[in-house]
């Protein structure tokens, strides 16, 4: 892929003005009943609208508000427990939604609280309860495609990779139609390549990795994973200039690359592009 150093960083930076007010498009939307069927709090709604805009932390202090005025609201633990999520923190964000998940009260987030639970037992190393609640997920969703993704990753964690191929197919026709979700198919996309290096596929994996950053080329991680593969396939100069964009782009986000994944002091030449 031919990307020079002056376009990297507009779409970095392109990126970032655009996220001035972001809006959370995995964040349940607002549904409000005609009339509510089970206990509730107005605080709640606000609570969510906050979330849908990034910020996480005054979501989570307004369930926790309700739940100490009200504790039998129970969509409190899940508005809860999705904000800790989103904040990565994920104990208490499972303690939260294992509350909710239990819930029989039909308050309208409550067919995706396995979802977010989901991701956080995948993100404790819990795989065989993320796979329950993804599962259950999908029983309430089907065929959504992030939680079969997060299937697929847990399939991969034990090394059950037939099973992570078909799902990581699954998963990325779920991000491909009928609406394409570039950053999705990346995201699926850079964990197909690590399937295809666990079969120890090299040239595959640089391909899906292509294919990647084809789809989005401001996934630093994804440039990280192509400069190892170029090493391994001998292609060392292709292998800096993957090094140096990760760099610009971490650069631009303030952060900084592993030593180990610093690049060349030399100036990188451009990648061409994978067939």
């Amino acid at each position: 892929m031919f990307l020079t150093s002056i376009s990297l960083l507009l779409l970095v930076f392109a990126a970032r003005f655009h996220q001035v007010a972001p809006v959370d498009s995995t964040v349940p939307p607002l549904l409000v009943p005609a009339t509510a069927a089970y206990p509730d709090d107005t605080r709640l709604d606000i609570a969510l609208g906050m979330m849908r805009k990034g910020s996480y932390e005054v979501a989570a202090l307004t369930a926790t508000a309700v739940l100490k005025s009200r504790a039998d609201v129970d969509r409190a633990y899940a508005i809860l427990g999705i904000a800790r999520n989103k904040q990565k923190k994920y104990e208490e964000a499972r303690a939260a939604l294992e509350k909710a998940n239990a819930s029989k009260q039909e308050f309208p987030e409550r067919k995706h609280v396995p979802h977010f639970l989901g991701w956080c037992c995948y993100h404790l190393g819990d795989y065989p309860a993320a796979r329950v609640a993804f599962s259950q997920h999908l029983q309430r969703v089907p065929d959504e495609p992030d939680s079969t993704f997060g299937l697929a990753l847990v399939a991969l964690g034990e090394d059950k990779l037939d099973e992570a191929d078909v799902l990581f197919a699954k998963a990325l026709k779920g991000f491909s139609e009928p609406t394409v979700q570039a950053t999705d198919q990346s995201r699926v996309l850079t964990r197909m390549a690590d399937l295809a290096l666990r079969r120890d596929d090299v040239a595959k994996a640089e391909e899906l990795l292509g294919r990647a950053i084809k789809a989005n080329a401001l996934q630093h991680e994804a440039w990280a994973k192509l400069a190892r593969v170029k090493d391994r396939l001998g292609k060392t100069v292709e292998a800096d200039a993957a090094r140096a964009n990760q760099q610009r782009i971490l650069d631009a986000l303030g952060r900084t690359a592993p030593d180990g994944e610093k690049p060349a002091a030399a100036p990188p030449v451009e990648p061409k592009e994978t067939p």
